[in-house]
């Protein structure tokens, strides 16, 4: 097309593309890095590296546990929570040492800490404090005082 004596063409504008194109790739870019820096930093427990270097004996405490054959199983109802251990006969364990870590996975609150009480033999409740909605995860250890130890994990949902 011509207007008065201007030619219109692609070609003439196509320099502003490449310099366009690489603005858009440093905001992206920046608009990543900025996300990245000021968000959770990604780590699920506090000493990782030893954690990673020590593997073989994480792997060999977890043998220990699977050959008792001690079975746990968590209830959660609101901010109670109920455990129950049963040893491979499926008969109640009783006398445990029962302690429950919270810990929000996303990071941003401190893991809190609860002991819990025996009800009965072989189940052990305990109250628990949930300060904010979102995903929780509940780590659960018992410990027998002969030695044996089971731990189970739940995860769960607070709107």
């Amino acid at each position: 097309m011509n207007v008065a004596g201007f030619r219109w063409s692609p070609d003439r504008h196509l320099w502003l593309v490449y310099p366009l194109a690489f603005i858009a790739v440093l905001i992206a870019n920046g608009a990543l890095v900025y996300f990245a820096l000021s968000s959770w930093p990604g780590l699920a427990y506090d000493n990782a590296y030893e954690r990673g270097r020590k593997y073989n004996q994480v792997l060999r405490e977890e043998d220990r546990e699977s050959a008792l054959g001690w079975k746990m199983e968590i209830h959660r109802d609101g901010d109670i929570v109920t455990v129950r251990t049963l040893d491979a006969a499926e008969k109640p364990l009783g006398d445990l040492d029962v302690t429950a870590i919270l810990v929000r996975p996303v990071g941003g609150t401190p893991n809190r800490t609860y002991k819990f009480r025996s009800v009965a033999p072989g189940t052990y409740t305990g109250q628990i404090e949930l300060p904010m909605p979102g995903q929780w995860e509940l780590r659960v250890v018992a410990e027998g005082t002969q030695g044996g130890r089971v731990h189970e994990f739940v995860r769960f949902f607070v709107r």
